[in-house]
């Protein structure tokens, strides 16, 4: 086998290696390897080959290896772009929680946890992990959902309202929606049967005349 063949072979080992390094990160160690078979490829030529076949084998190194550490680079930029948008898209889970933390705007709670400036607060019975505007926010404070960003919901701190049933899940007062009623009072007291009608008295029952008969 004479030098060149085996300058062609480490510069081959020195491709592949490159390649795995992409492929399978390890640090670096592989892109050391590729180098050193260039080197020696190089170093061959140099020390068994005539002047015109160095030039020519430096002069391929220093064109070829910047050349295939971009197509590597770049394919493997493509291969991470593509397995990031096929994880991301369309997972109904992730879209359905999004959907309801969206529904959460404008809408009234209050604070479980300090807000630090994240906490927990409760929309309507259900605890969300939210994050305060601009302030730290106590617990058991009356907060509202201003803005909902990605994952992020915003809550801010606003006066507690003075009648809690008044106020509707979406912050609206409940009592402008409702209309009067008329007050309805049964008379529920039993009804008495009527006494039966008693008998005419005669006139001789309004006196009592004692004549003395029996004297």
């Amino acid at each position: 086998m004479d030098y060149l063949t085996i300058a062609l072979l480490l510069f081959s080992l020195g491709i592949i290696t490159l390649l795995a390094e992409v492929l399978l990160p390890t640090g670096g160690i592989l892109i050391v390897a590729s180098l050193l078979f260039f080197a020696l490829g190089v170093g061959i030529i140099l020390a068994r080959g005539t002047v015109t076949e160095a030039v020519v084998a430096m002069g391929a190194v220093a064109v070829g290896l910047p050349a295939v550490g971009y197509v590597a680079v770049a394919a493997y930029r493509r291969m991470s772009i593509g397995g990031e948008l096929d994880s991301t898209a369309g997972d109904p889970l992730e879209v359905a929680g999004l959907a309801e933390l969206e529904s959460l705007k404008n809408r009234t709670g209050k604070t479980v946890s300090p807000m630090r400036p994240s906490g927990t607060v409760e929309f309507d019975g259900k605890r969300i992990d939210a994050m305060a505007e601009g302030v730290m926010i106590d617990a058991g404070v009356w907060v509202r959902c201003v803005a909902v960003k990605g994952s992020t919901v915003l809550v801010r701190q606003m006066e507690p309202p003075a009648d809690i049933s008044d106020i509707s899940s979406d912050g609206s007062n409940a009592s402008e929606k409702r209309e009067p009623t008329a007050n309805i009072i049964l008379d529920v007291s039993p009804v008495l049967p009527a006494s039966p009608a008693s008998a005419p008295k005669s006139p001789a029952d309004d006196f009592d005349l004692d004549i003395g008969l029996d004297k």
